[in-house]
């Protein structure tokens, strides 16, 4: 493709000027200028800050509103794309990274519709959870403390009130906004969103709960899980941060042994008066009085060391022994050997309780740190307890809710916030069996909304079994394509990976705003009841009073029908309804069921990429659960938006740029702009005012040069091109023009909304207005009416695939200018558009030849001069002569309106063959006459004439 930079731009300027210069024609001079087809058009060079707003506010609403029902009633049903919505959190105002994400969704959707696919797209929103919650609290806690009353706790239904409000105003702000962006949906009434406390949503939400229940794929256990005290409720890996810098104890414990029968050392040594002790290490000291066993590995081989300054034995992982010398800063001398396998027997006495407790056997006991024997507190970890889960010991748990320690715990402890002053007191008690305490900083789990450390705590929960769909899941990810193609292998290696180590996925939340768990229990044992007559009557309940509020309201008498009581020969005193609610990752990792249905797969889902632990999975896990396939036929991840130093953006850094503000100073589509050339590239997308200004600056010369085109192509009539009737100019861009239709939505095809964008820019600046538009400028404005015709169609059909091609990225400034064309918005009007053109013949290598020449030509162009009053003498090759003679068909004599010099833009070339030996040359000199006076381009003859030949014809047929 040509590129001539700012020099093609500049020529255009620079005729422009000569051309409007006959406007002011000396006096007595004649005056051309009403004989010259100058561009005229309506359609404004710039539009004010309160026009744009303006404009695209009536955009919104008579045109945009109106597209989504429009291409569902005029696309073929037979193709549709399928696009499904991950819900946006309705917590708060919109940031940028809703912008990347649903700007993205709409030039999906808009590069589909464009091309005569019809789109299915229902945009959602989530509402659950606690983020809303806490952000509910708030604001009545503001609210509250203005009036100066003491602040009461609120009961459960008063909290659903206030989060459900906060909900609703949230997504009206959000659709509004969402809506001023231009994306795609239909807005104007809630059946056409899906919103996750919607009853229907609801209720099908609660009817997957007992199918996947009674097809033992949901479960109660007693399980660790992570637990937020600062949140009170249980959490999911996907709703934790880590802190990097968190600073935990680093304890190196003794726990003295008490017998060992089949370990004839150990025997044999205690039995002497020997004392003896197992090392421990832990950074979590507050677990100890949960301890119920040590863990060793049978494999490993292990060895009882005494240090210099104490008679006590030690037993140490062998090959540890140095690594336990470094970090306890005492010399370790090897006494005796242990198999690993001989530990089965030995007891130990509990530090602090005194419990003799066992050593038990476990596959994750390794020797690369620590000290090769492992403190098992099987309520607070995921291997500790699968160890006495597999021989049914029963788990002791000492921590409530708050994260304090219970009445079951040492009574130094009751009462104790375990993280704090539990690591403190604990400490301060185990001196005396104390090798080593320092701190040691690593990474450790956070709360991702409160930013409190969370704990492993073991309680009991509802369980996905994900062990049951893990294999079935990462078949459906093999099928799946995932976009950018460039990261593909990555994002799909972290899919796996995510599903194969997911021990299993706690479903239960301790809160208020949520769906209830559509449980009741018997009062007796505890044993849950999920009956399907239960969930069909809160579904009814659902229906008529419009809200889940009545199960914190109801008695079990309401809930549960007679009929199953007779069935399970209870009354409803035997019964007590649960309080847990449903994880919100179940919460809207279920929209594909609502919105798509148990039939229908989404081609597409697109988000972030750290929904690889989020949406992506639990909408995967609970497809396979119930239909076993995926819910996506691909998926489609992005970054996050950074400022120009790569910083989160945050109020505590004042580094934030809202997509209001954005839209206010640049426009809506400088704003999609951004997120076409920039959200894709890199797991980064930095938002900067001199990004958005570039932005901005960009569609600003497309807007210019749509100007140009709409007013050079008024009134042209659409038709087809034989390629007889065009030069080998228009030829060559007709091809170059098809080449950059074909390209662009190539890249939209495989998302690579940064190439479109890019590919867009450079052939406006570059292949249409550098070139093109430059060159046949004079064949535009003052050549014969056949001329300005075939240029005018072609210049229509350019402005048609320019609008076509932009349209996905910037729809206002497209609507916009084809208002000043057509009395329909353009999304009707483009699929009976012309935008192709079929041209047998390829001319690139006649016009690159050409445009070789031209480069020589104006590296030797040192005069002073109009390049049309250049007379150029060219002596050229064979090969480049049996080119370039099909521009320049007289050889060997001056030729002064040949397409060659149209290309060369100069007013004279001869064309001669060099001989076999010499290579080009090339002679320029210049003419001794004036221009004409109308054209600017061919000189006057000499014979006095007024204008040149080609414009006196003109003349004479205008007369006519």
């Amino acid at each position: 493709m040509f590129r001539s930079g700012g020099h093609g731009l500049r020529q255009l300027r620079l005729h422009n000027r000569i051309l409007f210069s006959t406007k002011s024609a000396h006096k007595g001079e004649v005056k051309y200028t009403d004989t010259i087809n100058l561009p005229k058009s309506k359609f404004p060079a710039r539009l004010s800050t309160e026009k744009r707003s303006e404009l695209q506010e009536r955009l919104r609403k008579t045109c945009f509103s109106e597209l989504y029902a429009w291409q569902r009633e005029n696309l073929p049903a037979e193709k549709e794309f399928v696009l499904h919505d991950g819900p946006p959190y309705a917590n708060g105002d919109l940031h940028m990274g809703h912008a990347v994400n649903k700007i993205l969704k709409d030039l999906i959707l808009r590069h589909n519709i464009v091309t005569g696919t019809r789109v299915h797209y229902v945009p959602g929103w989530d509402c659950h959870g606690l983020p809303i919650e806490l952000k509910a609290l708030e604001a009545y806690g503001k609210k509250e403390r203005k009036k100066g009353g003491p602040q009461q706790p609120l009961n459960p239904l008063k909290v659903r009130e206030l989060a459900r409000k906060f909900a609703l105003d949230t997504i009206a702000k959000q659709r509004t906004e969402f809506e001023q962006w231009g994306v795609t949906a239909d807005w104007s009434s809630e059946n056409s969103w899906y919103r996750t406390l919607d009853v229907g949503y609801i209720s099908a939400q609660l009817r997957l709960f007992r199918e996947l229940y009674d097809n033992g794929l949901i479960y109660r256990d007693v399980k660790p899980v992570y637990w937020s005290p600062s949140s009170r409720s249980a959490l999911a890996e996907a709703e934790l941060e880590y802190d990097e810098a968190h600073q935990s104890p680093s304890l190196y414990l003794k726990m003295q042994l008490c017998a060992g029968a089949e370990c004839p050392e150990i025997v044999k040594r205690l039995s002497s008066g020997e004392r003896i002790s197992a090392i421990i290490w832990t950074t979590t000291p507050w677990t100890l009085p949960a301890n119920q066993a040590i863990c060793y590995n049978p494999s490993l081989e292990y060895s009882l060391v005494r240090s210099a300054t104490s008679r006590e034995l030690l037993l140490v992982g062998s090959d540890l022994i140095s690594y336990v010398s470094e970090q306890i800063q005492t010399d370790l001398v090897k006494v005796a050997t242990v198999p690993g396998s001989m530990l089965q027997s030995l007891m130990y006495r509990h530090p602090i309780t005194d419990e003799e407790l066992p050593f038990l056997a476990g596959d994750h006991v390794k020797s690369e740190k620590g000290t090769g024997l492992v403190h098992t507190a099987p309520a607070h970890g995921p291997d500790d307890f699968l160890v006495f889960l597999d021989r049914k010991i029963p788990v002791r748990s000492l921590i409530d809710e708050a994260g304090c320690y219970n009445q079951q715990a040492p009574d130094f402890l009751r009462g104790k916030f375990a993280l704090t002053d539990g690591n403190r007191l604990i400490l301060e008690r185990l001196q005396d069996d104390t090798l080593a305490c320092g701190i040691i900083e690593h990474s450790y789990p956070i709360d991702w909304r409160t930013k409190q450390p969370v704990m492993l705590r073991a309680s009991d929960q509802w369980f996905i079994a994900t062990d049951q769909l893990k294999e079935s899941a990462l078949k459906a990810v093999e099928q799946v394509d995932i976009y950018p193609h460039a990261s593909a292998d990555v994002s799909k290696k972290v899919l796996r990976g995510q599903l194969q180590k997911r021990p299993y996925w706690c479903i239960s939340r301790q809160r208020a705003w949520g769906v209830p768990i559509p449980v009741v229990y018997r009062k007796s044992s505890m044993e849950p009841v999920v009956h399907l007559e239960i969930v069909e009557n809160l579904c009814n309940m659902l229906e008529k009073t419009g809200n889940m509020d009545f199960w914190w309201s109801a008695d079990v008498a309401e809930l549960v029908p007679q009929r199953v009581l007779s069935e399970l020969q209870l009354t409803h005193q035997d019964l007590v309804k649960g309080t847990d609610i449903l994880d919100i990752w179940f919460d809207s990792g279920v929209s594909w069921l609502s919105v798509l249905g148990r039939d229908r797969k989404a081609d597409l889902y697109l988000e972030g990429l750290d929904q690889f632990t989020g949406w992506f999975q639990s909408s995967l896990l609970t497809s396979v659960a119930a239909r076993d396939e995926s819910p996506y036929r691909a998926v489609f991840v992005h970054g996050f938006a950074v400022d120009e130093n790569g910083m989160k953006m945050s109020k505590s850094l004042g580094n934030i740029i809202s997509p209001k503000d954005i839209t206010k100073q640049y426009g809506c589509d400088a704003l999609r702009w951004w997120v076409a050339a920039h959200a894709i590239q890199n797991v980064s997308i930095p938002v900067s005012h001199k990004l958005l200004g570039s932005s901005a600056d960009n569609l600003q010369k497309i807007r210019g040069i749509m100007k140009y085109l709409l007013g050079a192509s008024a009134g042209a009539v659409d038709k087809s091109r034989n390629s007889s009737d065009l030069s080998h100019v228009d030829q060559y861009f007709l091809q170059q023009l098809q080449q950059f239709h074909d390209s662009v939505f190539n890249f939209y095809n495989s998302y690579q909304y940064n190439k479109s964008s890019a590919a867009i820019v450079t052939f406006c600046v570059s292949t249409l207005s550098g070139f093109y538009v430059h060159l046949i400028k004079d064949r535009l404005y003052c050549g014969s009416d056949e001329q300005h015709r075939n240029l005018q169609e072609i210049l229509a059909l350019t402005l048609n695939v320019l609008c076509k091609v932009l349209w996905p990225i910037a729809p206002f400034l497209v609507e916009e200018s084809w208002s000043y064309r057509a009395n329909e918005p353009f999304f009707k009007s483009c699929h009976r558009l012309n935008t192709t053109s079929p041209l047998a013949t390829n001319v690139t290598p006649i016009i690159e030849q050409a445009l070789d020449l031209k480069r020589h030509v104006f590296q030797q162009h040192q005069l002073d001069v109009n390049p049309w009053l250049l007379t150029v003498e060219a002596t050229v090759s064979r090969n480049e002569l049996q080119l370039l003679r099909q521009l320049h068909p007289n050889l060997n004599e001056p030729q002064v309106d040949s397409e060659l010099c149209e290309i060369l833009q100069v007013g004279s070339l001869t064309l001669r063959e060099a001989e076999d030996t010499v290579e080009r040359s090339i002679r320029l000199d210049k003419m001794d006459h004036h221009l004409c006076p109308r054209c600017r381009r061919f000189a006057l003859s000499a014979t006095g004439s007024h204008v040149c030949q080609r414009c006196e014809q003109v003349l004479k047929t205008k007369a006519v």
